[in-house]
């Protein structure tokens, strides 16, 4: 039997969509604890443009990240319209993309990043003042650059490198930001992108054309990520698109840099918010790695650094939101939705939704021993289903390694006594996420 979804009373004529679009983190919370336990999914209807509906359940949630025949995920902004990476292809072309990238991701070649990330971070630290205040997101997106470029394209990263890549990523995220209430209007009335928008993405295709380029002008170039797309796009069974390479080192460039980034930046904040949680990360550091550089073997011992990772990801996950849209007209839970009609499935709200979680709001790494679950559905920080994301696990590996050993060798202090969030693209800090560092004996 087909049912009205409900719609959250709003203002007149405009509805929801103003407070959807001007603070999506408080509206999306609000309406997850709210109803919840009464829908299964909500409707925010605009006065013109598409309709938004939210899934308030988690394990409906899953069930649409499950079934791609019946949802895509949507080209939202023009940086997605454009590229044809794994995070915004579909179909045949994203089997065979997933087909090809899969190996790079498994067994062997996750020990030999972990490797990598460990060389990076010891590398790194010899870089740090010995005191002295850093903007932390950005420090920690230049190491996770450098890590990312060295395991999945065997090249190094120069700071001058990374700090352009950083900085266009904050365009292209503020641009994002300001086109999210564009995004719900038809597209007669949205506002094209900047200039400002276009230099930062020519930035980006620079960037990756040259680590691209140096493979293509080596003969015997090293077993990579790039090395695995070229050989792709000479197998005449294999039909990749035509901006493949570009496309793909861009996505593993900024996505896996950028992510990582800010998971282990949000790590710091509530570990300087936890001072006792934060030596219990350097104890066991110091017990387990005694002063060296983390490495593969290493990973199964730092139990408690893992729980901090867990629970960042569940307060402050990077990828805030995940969105689908039917392929066709369909019933879900009930409810008729429209082909293309958009889908907001809100991992921030799921992840701080009271029902699922004791005391949601707290900061508490130790419920990962007891009471949660990774497998709970009420936590998905890395997406779901087949779509899942692709390098998850180095992602893991380098968040944990980056807190024990840096916190083995420094005192780190975020000075902010509360996140100012922006969620765009990713769930960045509005501003410089300032951080005291000083160097321990």
């Amino acid at each position: 039997m087909e049912r009205e979804a409900h719609t959250p009373p709003g203002l007149p004529v405009v509805g929801n969509l103003p407070r959807l679009a001007r603070d999506p983190l408080r509206f999306l919370t609000g309406v997850q604890n709210a109803y919840g336990n009464q829908y299964p999914l909500v409707r925010v209807d605009p006065p013109v443009g598409q309709s938004v509906t939210v899934v308030l359940d988690p394990e409906l949630a899953h069930e649409i990240l499950a079934d791609r025949a019946r949802f895509r995920r949507p080209s939202v902004g023009v940086q997605e319209q454009r590229r044809q990476g794994l995070v915004s292809s579909d179909g045949a072309l994203w089997e065979q993309q997933r087909s090809v990238l899969d190996p790079e991701f498994v067994g062997g070649r996750l020990a030999e990043y972990a490797e990598i990330a460990g060389e990076t971070l010891e590398e790194t630290l010899t870089e740090w003042p010995e005191s002295g205040t850093v903007d932390l997101f950005e420090e920690l997106s230049i190491l996770t650059m450098r890590v990312i470029t060295r395991s999945l394209f065997s090249r190094d990263t120069d700071r001058e490198r990374g700090e352009r890549v950083h900085e266009a990523l904050a365009t292209l995220n503020d641009e994002f930001d300001a086109s999210v209430f564009d995004l719900l209007l038809p597209e007669r009335l949205q506002s094209g992108v900047s200039s400002e928008f276009e230099a930062a993405d020519a930035v980006l295709d620079s960037v990756a054309a040259e680590f691209v380029d140096w493979h293509l002008d080596h003969e015997d170039p090293p077993r990579d990520v790039i090395t695995a797309l070229v050989d792709a796009k000479a197998d005449p069974d294999i039909e990749l698109s035509e901006n493949e390479l570009i496309d793909q080192t861009v996505l593993f460039m900024t996505g896996g840099q950028e992510t990582t980034a800010l998971t282990i930046a949000y790590a710091f904040y509530w570990l300087s918010q936890n001072p006792k949680v934060k030596e219990r990360v350097r104890a066991e550091a110091r017990d387990v790695l005694d002063g060296g550089r983390p490495g593969w073997a290493d990973l199964s011992e730092l139990t408690v650094t893992e729980r901090v990772v867990r629970e960042t990801l569940r307060l402050t996950p990077a990828a805030w939101n995940v969105s689908r849209e039917p392929r066709e007209p369909l019933t879900l839970a009930g409810t008729q939705l429209d082909e293309g009609e958009f889908v907001m499935l809100p991992i921030y709200a799921h992840h701080r939704d009271r029902r699922a979680w004791s005391d949601p709001l707290t900061f508490d790494p130790d419920r990962w021993g007891t009471t949660a679950s990774r497998g709970d559905d009420a936590y998905y920080p890395f997406g779901s289903g087949p779509r899942v994301c692709i390098g998850r696990q180095v992602a893991l590996t380098e968040a944990q390694f980056a807190l024990a050993h840096v916190l083995q060798h420094y005192d780190v202090a975020v000075t902010a006594d509360e996140l100012d969030l922006q969620p765009s693209v990713t769930l960045r800090p509005s501003g410089p996420l300032e951080a005291e560092v000083s160097a321990l004996d």
